[in-house]
């Protein structure tokens, strides 16, 4: 009987620490998403749109990057890197604000595939805007 009470004990240890363990990996394990808000100078004034379907050749203000987690979580203080077109060093680092965004403004001289890398705690993704 006394075996039996051991054993029912050390199975209920096992399966609390699995239910703890597993719960806080499904719980890290989450992806990360990254858009963009792009702010442009036109003719009436300003207009944002997003890296899908900003003008060829816009006047471009000012990128807005938000970046958050797969649970809606803003990537608070995430660190982001700049890449401008043709270059593997980057341009510009930064760090996001508490709702997880960054600010930049391109130099309209150096037109083409923009890279905008964003990572913390080991959860990362980046986007390419064409410039």
């Amino acid at each position: 009987m006394n075996m039996t009470y051991i054993q029912r004990i050390i199975f209920s240890l096992a399966l609390v620490l699995a239910l703890v363990f597993g719960f806080t990996k499904t719980t890290l394990a989450h992806e990360v998403a990254v858009r963009a808000n792009i702010q442009t100078r036109t003719a009436n004034g300003v207009a944002t749109y997003s890296e899908n379907n900003l003008p060829r050749n816009a006047q471009v203000t000012a990128i807005e990057i938000v970046a958050y987690y797969s649970t809606g979580e803003p990537m608070a203080d995430g660190q982001v890197r700049v890449y401008a077109p043709g270059d593997s060093e980057p341009w510009r680092t930064g760090r996001c604000d508490r709702q997880g965004r960054y600010t930049f403004t391109p130099d309209l001289s150096r037109r083409g595939r923009w890279t905008v890398r964003v990572e913390s705690e080991g959860h990362s993704n980046f986007i390419n805007i064409v410039l």
